[in-house]
């Protein structure tokens, strides 16, 4: 795990069921719980892999949150730039908007805090 809880090593992967998390299939809004995240590469491409729980059907999603350059700074966050999800806290409430990418995939488009309850 580094500094910011990310997971780094297959044990850590493995503690966590990730295989139950299935892709986000569907565009709109969800109300989730971010569970746990980890690192993700294919060549060139870096990007962060987020890990929630639907907080109305108990469902739980992954979403990439790719590496893009906001305000001089390299961050890992949905198409919109609006937060660096490596730097959040695991537990914390969001709302998240799936969109469709320029491949016609879901893909993570913003995310907004919410409070908890």
């Amino acid at each position: 795990m580094n500094m910011y809880g990310v997971l780094t090593t297959q044990e850590e992967l493995a503690a966590h069921n990730l295989d139950d998390y299935e892709t986000f299939d569907e565009v709109g809004v969800y109300r989730c719980r971010l569970d746990c995240r980890s690192w993700y590469q294919n060549g060139r491409i870096y990007g962060l892999v987020c890990y929630f729980t639907d907080l109305d059907e108990e469902i739980g999603w992954q979403g990439f949150c790719f590496r893009h350059r906001v305000d001089g700074k390299e961050i890992y966050c949905p198409q919109d730039g609006s937060v660096d999800f490596e730097r959040v806290e695991d537990g914390s409430l969001w709302e998240i908007t799936i969109g469709k990418n320029k491949k016609g995939k879901c893909t993570l488009t913003s995310a907004k805090r919410l409070e908890a309850a």
